[in-house]
Formats: C-alpha cells, structure tokens, sequence
C-alpha cells in the first residue's frame, strides 16, 4: 500500500477514536464520580419537578430538580446520577421513586455544594458498560498499533526491519514471537471480557448486581495477569528466539508458525531466503502481507519454503529483514514467493 493510500483509513481511524475515546472518557468520568460521591455529606432536599425526559423524537433520561439548603445558603440540584441519560438507566422507575414534594436526602460535595446527585455510588451496570468498552479500546489500541507501523515503515526503512537482534560470542538471537507480553495480557482481559459480556445481560439485562460484577472483574483481570505471566515465562525461555549457532553450524527455529516445539537445522540444508506473500481478502478489498521464510535444499517433495513467523509483516518489513537473514547466513535471498500452506518443518 503507498504512504498514499493510508490518508482515509487513517482518518477513519481518527473519526472512530474520536468517538470510542469519547464515550470511554465519559464512561469512566461518571463511574469515578459515582464512587467518589459515596463519601459526599448528606443533607435533606424536597423533589420539585421529576419526569422522564424528552428528546427531538423519543422519550429520553431523568428530568429532575429539587432543592436543599447547606449552611443556610439555598441551592437547586438537577441530578439524579452523573449519568442521567445513560440509556440503561430505568427512567420511569427512577421517578416513580422521586415523586413530585417529596423528601429525599441530597448527598453534595462538601467543597462545593452545588455539586449533588441523589442516587451516589456504583452499580452493577456501570462495571458491565466498562466491560463491554474494554474490548473496543483494545481493539482501537490494536488498529493504531497497526497504523503507526505501516507509518513508520512507509517513512524509512529500519535495519533488520526494525527486528531486535542480540548477539553473543558465536549466537545470534532474534526474538520472533508475535505478540508482547503487556499486549498478550490486554488479550485476554479484552477476549474474557467479551465472552462475559453477553451471558451477563442475556441472564439479567442491563441491570446486573454489584457483587456479580465484581466477581466478573476480577476474573478478567486475573486473566489478564496469568496470560502476561505465561507469556513472560515463554519469552524467557526462548522458544521464540531465531537462533543461529556459529559454534555447532546450526539455525534453530522458532516456536512460530505453526511449530510446536522449535526446530534445529544444520546450515547446509538451507540454500536461501524468501519472503511468502500472504493474501488477504476482505470487505475493503485485496491486501498483501510478507512472511520472512528459508528455503531449505533436499529432494523437491522436500525442498519448501519454510515460515518463520505466524503472522505477515508489509513488504518492506519482511523484504529488510530478508535480506539482513540472507546475508547473515551467507545464502541467496530470492524475493517473493507465494505463500505455501502449513508447512513448519519437522525435525
């Protein structure tokens, strides 16, 4: 794709942000406000106007006002929750229970008593709207991460691709894994919290009990935790480290790309190094991505083309890093090739 063809998904992408970010800011403006409102003093108010709302065409939040006094100075509040159009909120029940004249306590913030709201603290269906974002600011997370690297790559090309590469006396690592361990954490709260999700409203609605979700969180949040663990552990222990051997002659590959363990191969068997055109085929058309890839010598039922990372990188990413391999290894690097379903070598 030329540095061109970037300008409307990337104001797509600014539009979509624009809109996400918004209504999360939102979400979390009025659920901190909820809590910190728990701890607000209290005084006595008396309803003066309480009515579901009305919008251009539909009936919409919590009309309501009334008025209490702190300190002898009068004051008028218009709050039920900091939320009063949220459209998971029981209008109609809501004020049923604040009928005009009655008395109801005010909780106001003593710092500035203006401040109040009748209904303080959160609610189960507050923890399920932050459950329900989770997923999506990941995923917005995700498609910037994505728009960001095809910037960069677009602008220059880095060494190796910008591909980390550690060297010892007579041992080149380059670790491959696919995903960070901070980002394989954010996964799988995003993953678990999806699944949570539904069965929650299907089994109670919008209005779920606090402790319910609590539990709920807790466990994303624990998922979260021991996916970042599990992935730190796996790092560590190099399985997705590209390993080139001086010493012993010898390329062990990676856990990636389908490999369930890695694989050792002895240098001579490799004669080159490719890079494997992936095409992907969606809604907004034809898109290529490029996997790095050696070509390994024997007979031609055996002579393939072998994949070195699960996931495709752009072209200019997989072409530098190519090259750097090719010249690493001392072989001929053979440009593109298409991509060769499944096939992730055997030791």
């Amino acid at each position: 794709m030329r540095k061109s063809g970037l300008i409307y998904p990337l104001l797509l992408l600014v539009c979509w942000t624009g809109l996400i970010g918004a209504g999360t800011y939102a979400l979390l403006e009025t659920t901190v406000r909820q809590h910190l409102a728990r701890n607000f003093s209290t005084t006595q108010g008396k309803i003066i106007r309480s009515e579901v709302g009305h919008s251009v065409m539909i009936r919409r939040g919590v009309e309501i006002e009334y008025h209490y006094s702190v300190g002898g100075k009068a004051y008028t509040g218009y709050r039920y929750r900091y939320d009063d159009h949220n459209a998971t909120l029981e209008w109609q029940v809501a004020v049923e229970d604040h009928p005009l004249g009655s008395s109801r306590t005010v909780y106001y913030n003593p710092q500035n008593p203006a401040d109040a709201v009748l209904e303080p603290g959160v609610d189960g269906c507050d923890l399920l709207l932050l459950l329900f974002a989770l997923p999506i600011d990941v995923l917005t997370s995700v498609l910037w991460r994505a728009m960001i690297t095809q910037l960069q790559e677009k602008s220059r090309v880095r060494p190796a691709g910008g591909v980390r590469i550690f060297k010892q006396a007579g041992l080149t690592l380059v670790p491959l894994g696919d995903t960070s361990a901070f980002t394989a954490g954010f996964y799988g709260m995003a993953v678990i919290a999806f699944i949570a999700a539904f069965p929650i409203v299907i089994a109670g609605g919008f209005e779920p009990s606090l402790d319910l979700m609590k539990r709920t969180w807790a466990v994303v949040v624990a998922v979260g935790v021991a996916v970042f663990v599990w992935r730190v552990i796996r790092k560590w222990s190099g399985i997705y480290d590209l390993r080139i051997d001086q010493a012993t002659q010898t390329v062990t590959l990676p856990q990636t790309a389908g490999r369930q363990q890695p694989v050792s191969l002895s240098r001579r068997e490799i004669c080159g190094v490719s890079m494997q055109r992936r095409v992907n085929k969606g809604p907004s058309g034809t898109h290529f991505s490029y996997l790095p890839a050696l070509n390994r010598d024997g007979s031609p039922a055996e002579s393939r083309s072998i994949k070195l990372i699960t996931w495709g990188w752009s072209e200019e990413k997989a072409r530098a890093f190519s090259q750097w391999l090719s010249q690493e290894l001392g072989v001929e690097f053979k440009g593109v090739e298409e991509e060769t379903p499944g096939y992730a070598a055997k030791s």
